[in-house]
């Protein structure tokens, strides 16, 4: 035997409860909409009764219409005055409704029986097979009771009993025993044949629907649970992708001033990332008192194992730049040391600097990077193009090279990803090296910082509502020698 308590549960948890209860809003009003309708058809059905098309006793059917719209004003009231957000407001609204079907059951054409299938149906909306099973039972307790006061109201509704021509409801006020008589029917071969023409038919339909409505209503109900139990994976899994994404944020410099004590510089950056983790990172650090390091640099793919696999290069090649060398020597190092163990397959584009405070003197190297942008004071942004390595990751024991650039008193370096040049928009045009260099000199000679809102700007009025597919990460320094 089935646990009745399992069988009735609606609710598992508190939030299962909360969920339904969203749920119950959407099914309030829908309810709402039901009894308004039915509303409205009994109030059409009264003036035709009065217009004489149908031959129901007027007095009977006005005394219906009056109650039956009584009983929905009342649902109605109670949902408008709750805004239909109160979980009771099914169960009032159900029970009006099969109050109403109760009443014109017992005074109109029988065939009114299928009407009282609707209460079941809508029930199932509630997601609980208990609450439509206790419905179903109901409303045939009701039905048996409106078959009763067709008794005492002696109404005989000959479309149960065809040989006597016309269907018809024939209401005779000496009862339905009585009717039958007066018409010169067997009351046994009647009764018999309004059950067997009539009543049968109907309860087996009422019997199927009720069946499937519960069906329909367990279905419904798990189909909630697995939802929210989705839904509980989803939080957590983004309350886990929020803590990467502050776990990487703060795995990149974020404060500036970056170095408000030194008047020799000033270095900004920014990363913007397509999805909640990304595959681009920048840094910068003093390796001593005269030297700081400049990285920049983008993962291959996107997402988690994107990050995964930047947090990793960027903790390789920032140790190993403290150890000291070359640009061209760290970076041969970490690749080295990613190619030993990369199952993944996965590469790193990384442009690395380090900046000769006191000279000036910028010496780099670029494994498969995106080419710097120089300007020199008084002058534009420039594209500075120098020879390629291969990107880290990709084949082990690649020799990189290094060159130099003296920046002077006023000049200003600008690094990016591909994010900036590639970002499209809805027609999938790329923003484009040129644009970017455009907007780089739109105000040349402002901060760092205000240089790169100007490109995000831009590139934001130029993608417009296209989706963001690749991370933008941007870096800027101006460098100003011995005071400043």
């Amino acid at each position: 035997m089935v646990n009745m308590k399992e069988y009735f549960k609606i609710y598992e948890s508190a939030e299962t409860k909360e969920v339904l209860e969203e749920n119950e809003v959407d099914a309030n009003r829908l309810s709402f909409i039901v009894i308004a309708a039915c509303a409205v058809i009994l109030l059409i059905s009264w003036a035709l009764d009065m217009a004489n098309v149908f031959d129901v006793a007027k007095s009977r059917m006005t005394v219906l219409a009056i109650v039956g719209l009584t009983e929905f004003g009342v649902a109605s009231a109670l949902y408008w005055i709750f805004k239909g957000e109160k979980p009771w407001l099914k169960y009032v609204m159900v029970i009006t409704l099969l109050a109403v079907c109760m009443q014109l059951f017992g005074i109109l054409n029988h065939n009114v029986i299928l009407i009282m299938i609707l209460p079941v149906l809508l029930s199932s909306r509630y997601f609980s097979k208990g609450f439509t099973t206790i419905v179903a039972i109901l409303t045939a307790l009701l039905f048996a009771a409106a078959s009763i006061m067709t008794v005492f109201y002696g109404i005989i509704d000959l479309n149960f009993y065809p040989k006597l021509g016309e269907g018809t409801v024939i209401t005779v006020h000496n009862g339905l025993r009585h009717s039958v008589t007066e018409l010169g029917v067997d009351s046994t071969r009647a009764v018999s044949s309004m059950l067997e023409n009539g009543y049968l038919p109907r309860i087996l339909v009422f019997v199927v629907i009720s069946i499937i409505a519960v069906y329909i209503a367990k279905q419904g109900h798990e189909m909630v649970l697995k939802q929210h139990a989705i839904s509980s994976v989803s939080a957590s899994a983004k309350a886990e992708l929020n803590t990467a994404t502050q776990i990487q944020n703060g795995m990149v410099p974020n404060i500036f001033p970056a170095f408000p004590e030194r008047e020799e510089f000033e270095v900004y950056a920014s990363m913007d990332t397509a999805k909640e983790v990304g595959g681009d990172f920048y840094d910068f650090f003093l390796i001593d008192d005269t030297h700081l390091a400049i990285i920049m640099a983008d993962v291959s793919g996107k997402g988690v194992p994107a990050a995964l696999f930047m947090m990793a290069s960027k903790i390789l090649i920032g140790d190993r730049t403290l150890m000291g060398g070359t640009p061209a020597e760290i970076l041969q190092f970490v690749n080295d040391r990613i190619c030993s163990n990369n199952e993944a397959e996965m590469f790193v584009t990384v442009w690395l600097g380090i900046l000769n405070i006191e000279t000036g003197i910028l010496t780099a190297s670029n494994a498969g990077h995106e080419y710097p942008v120089i300007r020199r004071k008084d002058g534009n942004f420039q594209l500075f193009k120098e020879r390629h390595g291969l990107a880290v990751g990709c084949m082990e024991g690649i020799a990189y090279k290094n060159y130099e650039v003296k920046l002077n008193k006023g000049d200003a370096i600008f690094l990016y990803t591909d994010g900036v040049p590639e970002a499209s928009d809805a027609d999938m045009e790329q923003f484009g090296v040129e644009r970017m260099l455009q907007a780089l000199n739109i105000h040349p000679d402002d901060a760092p910082e205000e240089i790169l809102a100007t490109v995000k700007k831009e590139v934001d009025g130029f993608v417009g509502d296209a989706v963001q597919f690749d991370d933008i990460t941007m870096l800027c320094l101006k460098f100003f020698g011995k005071g400043k």
